[in-house]
């Protein structure tokens, strides 16, 4: 099924593999994941800033809260600029 959340020590995996300097592909094949799985909880990692000790020292329900985020609630300001440029004026 599709957008089913994945357990939170799967999570932690991802992270670790990635900061261990592991591709997405072999991430994506080791823990039996969709590559676009990997590619989104990598990209949020990123983007929250967070550091793999602050993953491992979160519980879960904390790691659950930040990463079942709506992608467009976190973005950069790099995002947020671009966007800027694609949004609708009001009756323009």
């Amino acid at each position: 099924m599709a957008n089913n959340t994945i357990d939170m020590n799967k999570i932690r995996k991802v992270i670790k593999l990635h900061c261990g300097g592991k591709s997405k592909l072999f991430i994506s094949k080791y823990l039996s994941l969709s590559r676009n799985t990997v590619k989104k909880y990598i990209s949020l990692f990123e983007v929250l800033g967070l550091s793999l000790e602050s993953i491992n020292q979160k519980t879960d329900v904390e790691l659950d809260a930040l990463f079942s985020q709506r992608t467009e609630e976190i973005t950069t300001p790099r995002i947020q600029r671009s966007m800027s440029f694609f949004r609708k004026s009001n009756g323009n």
